[in-house]
């Protein structure tokens, strides 16, 4: 079992979670699709991955440009243990 930041938002009536996941994960395009595709399916909604402490952002290019208008910090997290 790990355990997983995530918030799930709705903004302007768009469902989507975000995911926060090691800044090197990021990296690996193939790693990140793969996270991106099994979270979506798990909570049912688009998903953007964030990197735990550079905040970058990977995922569907409209909710990642409203990630970067946003401070983290607003965001609902909650843990969750899969």
């Amino acid at each position: 079992m790990s355990t997983w930041q995530i918030a799930l938002v709705r903004e302007q009536g768009v469902n989507f979670g975000v995911v926060v996941v090691k800044d090197h994960v990021l990296d690996n395009k193939t790693e990140s699709d793969e996270l991106c595709h099994s979270w979506a399916h798990r909570l049912g909604c688009p998903i953007a991955l964030m990197g735990a402490h550079r905040h970058r952002t990977y995922g569907r290019q409209d909710i990642v440009r409203w990630l970067s208008s946003i401070h983290p910090a607003r965001l609902p997290w909650r843990e969750v243990t899969v």
